[in-house]
Formats: structure tokens, C-alpha cells, sequence
């Protein structure tokens, strides 16, 4: 595909109701490629078959996956910027359209195209690029989480600036207030196991819970204490490790909650069993984690496999160069059935285990950080309902 713009619009172009695929469809110019050539050469050719003009230089945009539904066919579209062309733009008689326009992105709501295309002109081509952490070699020295976490604490919180009025699960996942796992939270005794900046303590706080949270961070603490004294909430914000509350009594919660922090937990038995220990009889553990298949997968299309399915451990390292910031990490990732046996063992009873397709609406901060073709092929986070007897 060819994305041709001129003063803010851009050059859409009508497929011919007799010419698949995505007949009677609006499209950017397209072109399939043949068995010898390149995408390049292909926009090249199809320019100046149908367009004629004779491309510049091109850039490479992005790649999308686009379903032809009138014939169920799936089509990988690499989207290339035209960023110079010879002559004037026509359409020709003798090509594979019957209508081109100059639209704006606003525009392009009222026409027939496919989704996925359209949504990715409107928004997703516009979106600065959020570097999501990379694996490293792991080494026999684990790296140190609470070091890392201080050193991109502020970056962290700069890039991806989470709000603090819901429960978010993790990257295009459901809202709470959709999934409603936690129900009526009003007068509840609620702990956040691996809160970071405050912010879904602070959330639970302005539904009228009391809220304590811990975090391995110190920065990250201090930032969620200046966080809620903006926002003018009471809480309770705390380092400590999830390993071990040791300031948290037995029996004197009546929620716990994490969202995506246990993957940073060596001991997640040691964990369950103090989160166990902390709640009262009959009361909810909701957590979310990276899903363990997702991390099995990196790169771009067709996303090869770096890592085994059973491989616990996992090194990494977070980059953030606007603000000369860098962590490493190590994680773990353990499988659906480990994190189930692991919860039984602790003496929960496993209530729900969800793992939700991605959602359109309602994007989370961290949703550039993450390839959206590949959200679709496999699940980016694991969240599990669980409750004390």
C-alpha cells in the first residue's frame, strides 16, 4: 500500500466493485506482489499503472493485517510513506478504480473500509513509539528489581502516565468496570500488592475503600505519595516485598489486589501464603500478569519464539532515552496451570481465570509498548479471581 498525503490529507482511492479483493472497498492505492518482485517494486509498478506517477523515495510505515470478509481471505498489507513522486496524480481509466479522493483522517469515519486500516490512518500512525522492555542474556547474578525500578521510576511514570480513577488490567484488556471483579469496594479494608505509583490504590480510595499498598520501590512510593496528596485521598503507600508483609496483620484485609507486579516475584508461593495470611475468611485475591504465552513471543511479524513455554526466568532491560534512563530486570513467567497450582497450594479457592481478548476502546497507557497485530494472535495478560474460604 501506498500512503500518498498532501496537506493533511490523504490520497484514498475506491476499489471497482468487480475487482477483488475488497471489492467496492476504499483502500490506499494497493498493489499485490508478485512472486519476483519486491513490496517496493510492486507500489512502484501499481503507481504508474493506475495512478500515473513515478515514485521517489518510499519509507516503510508499518505492517497490517487486513480480512477481505466478502471472501474470508487474510491479507499482511506493508504500508509504505510515499515521500516523492513524478507528475501529476490521475486516475486511469484502465485501472483498479472507479473513485479517489484526498480525505482528511476525520473523513475517512464515513466511508466503506476496512477496520483495521482505517483505525491505524485515524490514530495508531501518529502514536509515538513507546520502546517496550527487550530480553537480555540472563546471567548466574540476578539483576536487582528494586535498583532498576528506582533508576526508571520517573521516566516510567512520564511516559506512560496512568490515570488514577479505575482498575486497569493491563494492555487493551477489559475494563474493571466491565469485568466487574471486584464488585462494591465502598468500606472494604483493600491491600495492592506491587502498587507502583499509587495509582490503583489511589482508584479503590475514590470508590470508598481504606487502602494500604506496597511496593518494591522506593521511588515508586514516593511518587504515589505525591500523587495522592495532589489528588487529596488518604492512603497508605509502603516498600516492602510481596514476599513478606511484614507490617500488614493477620486477617485484617478484606480485598487484595495486583495488577501486573507478580511477574517481578521470585518466591510467588511465599507471596500467595502472606497475601493468605493477611486476608479474612471469604474475602477476594484479584490479580493480572503477563501472559505467559505472550512472552514466548517477540519481535515483529510472524513472531518468532524466544523463549520456552515452561522457561520461568526471564532477564530484560527497559530503555527509556528520553530521560537517559535504564533498568534490568528479571522475570518470571510461569504457566496457567503453575499459577493455579500455586494459589490451591496457598489455600485459595481459584474462581475465575480469564484471558481477554484485546478490546478497541478504552486503550491503556502501555498500549504502544505492545505490537497490536500480535495482541491478536495471543493473549497479553492472565487475570485470576481467587478467595479465601
Amino acid at each position: 500500500m501506498g500512503l500518498f498525503e498532501n496537506r493533511g490529507r490523504l490520497l484514498v482511492v475506491r476499489k471497482k466493485d468487480d475487482v477483488p479483493p475488497f471489492a467496492g472497498k476504499w483502500l490506499l492505492p494497493a498493489a499485490l506482489v508478485a512472486e519476483e518482485e519486491s513490496a517496493e517494486e510492486a507500489l512502484e509498478r501499481h503507481s504508474f499503472r493506475d495512478l500515473d506517477v513515478q515514485t521517489g523515495a518510499v519509507e516503510f510505515s508499518e505492517t497490517l493485517y487486513l480480512e477481505d470478509e466478502a471472501h474470508g481471505q487474510r491479507y499482511v498489507a506493508n504500508v509504505f510513506s510515499v515521500t516523492g513522486y513524478e507528475r501529476d496524480l490521475r486516475l486511469r481509466a484502465a485501472s483498479d478504480y472507479d473513485d479517489a479522493r484526498w480525505l482528511t483522517s476525520d473523513e475517512l469515519t464515513g466511508i466503506a473500509m476496512p477496520e483495521v486500516l482505517r483505525e491505524w490512518l485515524q490514530s495508531g500512525r501518529h502514536k509515538p513509539d513507546q520502546p517496550a522492555p527487550v530480553p537480555i542474556v540472563t546471567g548466574a547474578t540476578a539483576p536487582d528489581n528494586r535498583t532498576a525500578w528506582n533508576a526508571i521510576s520517573r521516566a516510567y511514570q512520564d511516559r506512560y502516565q496512568i490515570p488514577s480513577d479505575s482498575i486497569l488490567w493491563g494492555p487493551r484488556c477489559p475494563s474493571e468496570s466491565e469485568l466487574q471483579l471486584l464488585g462494591d469496594v465502598s468500606g472494604l479494608r483493600a491491600i495492592v500488592i506491587g502498587c507502583g505509583g499509587g495509582q490503583d490504590c489511589i482508584a479503590l480510595v475514590k470508590q470508598g475503600a481504606q487502602v494500604i499498598g506496597i511496593d518494591l520501590s522506593d521511588k515508586q512510593i514516593e511518587y504515589g505519595r505525591r500523587l495522592a496528596d495532589r489528588e487529596g485521598v488518604q492512603v497508605t503507600l509502603l516498600q516492602g516485598n510481596a514476599e513478606h508483609l511484614k507490617e500488614i496483620e493477620d486477617e485484617s484485609q478484606d480485598l487484595a489486589v495486583s495488577a501486573h507486579a507478580l511477574n517481578y516475584v521470585e518466591r510467588a508461593d511465599r507471596a500467595f501464603a502472606e497475601v493468605f495470611r493477611v486476608l479474612r475468611p471469604g474475602s477476594s485475591f484479584v490479580f493480572s500478569v503477563a501472559h505467559p504465552f505472550d512472552a514466548c513471543l517477540e519481535g515483529g511479524p510472524p513472531f518468532g519464539v524466544v523463549k520456552g513455554y515452561w522457561e520461568t526466568q526471564q532477564d530484560w532491560q527497559w530503555e527509556f532515552p528520553e530521560r537517559s534512563a535504564t533498568g534490568k530486570f528479571r522475570s518470571w513467567y510461569r504457566s496457567v496451570s503453575a499459577w493455579f497450582s500455586l494459589l490451591t497450594d496457598a489455600g485459595f479457592a481459584v474462581e475465575r481465570i480469564l484471558e481477554p481478548p484485546p478490546v478497541e476502546a478504552g486503550e491503556s497507557p502501555w498500549d504502544g509498548s505492545y505490537n497490536k497485530e500480535k495482541t491478536k494472535l495471543v493473549p497479553t495478560t492472565l487475570i485470576v479471581k481467587a478467595k479465601k474460604p
